[in-house]
Formats: structure tokens, sequence, C-alpha cells
């Protein structure tokens, strides 16, 4: 693989999900038209940014 190819190759990190969470993700994913690979990915997008939104309102030293 060129460096090229191999920048744009994404990585993966393995979750122990909960069987109970995950079969509910995968139905909501079903209704909406979605994977839940991007469903997750999505969630875990959002909660950054909500975090980094977060820090910013508290004052700084």
């Amino acid at each position: 693989m060129d460096k090229k190819s191999a920048s744009i190759v994404d990585e993966c990190i393995c979750a122990d999900i909960p069987k109970a969470l995950y079969n509910r993700v995968v139905e909501h994913c079903k209704a909406k038209g979605i994977t839940p690979g991007e469903f997750i990915l999505d969630a875990i997008s959002e909660k950054l940014s909500s975090i980094h939104r977060e820090r910013r309102r508290k004052p700084r030293l």
C-alpha cells in the first residue's frame, strides 16, 4: 500500500455493547434506514461535540 491509500483506510475499534442495547440500536437503524455503524459513529461525534461546547462555556483561569 502506498502512503496515499494508507491514509484513507479507516481504523476500527471494538467496544463491548450490551446485547439488549445493540438490539435497540439495530431496530432504530432499520426504522431510519441507516446502518448501526453510522448511528454509533454519529452518536460518538455528537457526544464529543457537546463535551467541547460544555468546556467552552466554563470560565477559563
